[in-house]
């Protein structure tokens, strides 16, 4: 059966969620052949990917799907959030060697909240360390039982190395869109939604959308909430030019006067309630005697934008934040506020570089999320301490605490980068430095290890001891002076 065969049902929508590196964009890569991870900076998915495919199985089964690669990091928790919401299912990306992590469990917190079909694909089964039986406990503690306990939760192996379990995914998807009889509302008045956006210095702004209902077509004229447009192009997810799109259908759309937010609605119709104050509009420094560290950042496109911004803790003052290439507005909004310009993946001109040198303004250049969110937070922590001068190489959160051989030992959920034995870390209450120390001890479970990572859960000890409570953070750092 083709899903979409005489317009009587519309393609699945799609949305893959997961921790980072545990394969989601190169399961995608297999099916599309797109070889996205090995173009991405750090290996780490940056941006939403969408994009439709056609599937013909063996088994003669063929239809369309649209998919939605999700980023894994968890400063897009929003992001993820915001695919969920326009999804028909989702296909939770666990690999089978590490299990359940940190993002899994927040992916699985926001399914719990949707009413919509769920494939575990358990990624990475073509290794000789895989534990599928682990991973299925783990999946029963977060409520999600497979259909072999006695749930309703298909679990399937796959390994996008050598293409195992992909046909048998695919074929799950289209018979999930058979069973759920997704019905096309080409005839329905315009709805879509907007899940990236960005202003590209040739073709100015750009949103990519997904169509919910109606026909978007070629000359429309659309607004995104308050702000107006008319489709001057259609790109399809391989970026040929198309006419018009239908529903589940993905589309880059060119002819918007300004950037459109990211989450927003496309109508073909302006309505005054859906308008919403700017999100990049400058803001206010805190009438305040505690310090802030006053920021100006820039982004390629809305939703980095807005995943950064959402990483940002109490302390951090936006002084302006926006899309595009830094300009010379944003070196003098830096310099009257005596604030610091954070680019991610956006050009910086030699002219705005000597502009910037000679205002004495400081602008921190990345392609990597990473590297920006630890950057922001390394200047917290002098502002809160000027007597620090750090690189963090690690952060996490005391969880809990338990006693071996009456020694107290902290439970550790590690956030941020990664710990190693031997490492010089602060320990942190409400903001403040209580005490330096060292890490004496790492244990997982009943191991003792040297080192470790991000997503990870351990017990630490600390020499000279620390009096901590729970909650309390733990910074390791590097000392740069």
């Amino acid at each position: 059966m083709t899903i979409n065969s005489a317009n009587k049902f519309r393609p699945p929508i799609v949305t893959v969620m997961g921790h980072i590196d545990h394969g989601k964009t190169t399961l995608l890569d297999r099916i599309r052949d797109a070889r996205v991870a090995q173009k991405e900076s750090g290996g780490i998915t940056q941006h939403i990917n969408s994009y439709q495919t056609e599937v013909k199985l063996k088994n003669g089964k063929s239809g369309l799907i649209t998919f939605i690669d999700t980023p894994g990091h968890a400063a897009f928790c929003s992001m993820r959030a915001r695919g969920a919401d326009i999804t028909d299912l989702i296909v939770l990306v666990v690999s089978a060697t590490d299990g359940v992590m940190a993002q899994t469990k927040e992916c699985i917190k926001q399914i719990k909240t949707l009413n919509v079909p769920v494939i575990v694909a358990l990624t990475k089964y073509d290794l000789d360390t895989r534990q599928p039986e682990m991973v299925k406990g783990q999946l029963v503690e977060m409520d999600l039982t497979p259909e072999e306990y006695g749930g309703q939760i298909a679990v399937l192996p796959i390994s996008a190395k050598n293409g195992t379990g992909i046909e048998e995914l695919l074929d799950l998807i289209l018979l999930n869109a058979e069973i759920m009889e997704l019905k096309d509302e080409s005839e329905a008045p315009l709805e879509a939604v907007v899940i990236e956006s960005k202003l590209d210095t040739t073709r100015g702004p750009i949103a990519a959308v997904i169509i919910k209902k109606g026909i978007l077509r070629l000359g429309d004229q659309i607004y995104a909430e308050n702000i107006s447009g008319k489709v001057k192009a259609l790109l399809d997810s391989s970026g040929k030019n198309i006419k018009e799109a239908a529903p589940s259908t993905p589309v880059e759309i060119l002819g918007f006067e300004k950037v459109p937010i990211v989450g927003s609605i496309i109508t073909n119709h302006f309505s005054e309630s859906n308008i919403e104050p700017p999100v990049n509009d400058k803001l206010t420094i805190p009438d305040s005697e505690v310090p802030h560290l006053n920021l100006v950042i820039k982004a390629d496109v809305e939703g980095t934008l807005e995943a950064l911004k959402n990483s940002l803790s109490d302390d951090v003052n936006l002084i302006y934040t926006g899309i595009g290439p830094v300009n010379d507005n944003d070196i003098v909004a830096a310099k009257t506020s005596q604030a610091e310009i954070f680019a991610f993946n956006v050009p910086v001109s030699k002219t705005i570089k000597n502009l910037a040198d000679n205002e004495k303004v400081l602008i921190f250049e990345s392609k990597i999320i990473y590297e920006i969110i630890e950057n922001i937070q390394a200047q917290v922590l002098k502002m809160l301490d000027p007597t620090i001068e750090d690189t963090i190489i690690g952060e996490g959160t005391i969880i809990a605490e338990f006693k071996i051989e009456k020694v107290r030992i902290a439970g550790i959920k590690i956030t941020k980068g990664e710990m190693t034995k031997g490492d010089a870390v602060h320990l942190m209450r409400e903001g403040k430095i209580i005490k330096n120390t060292q890490i004496e001890g790492i244990r997982q479970g009943k191991d003792i290890v040297e080192k470790i990572k991000v997503g990870h859960d351990c017990g630490m000890t600390f020499r000279p001891y620390v009096d901590f409570k729970i909650n309390d953070a733990i910074i390791a750092y590097k000392n740069s002076k």
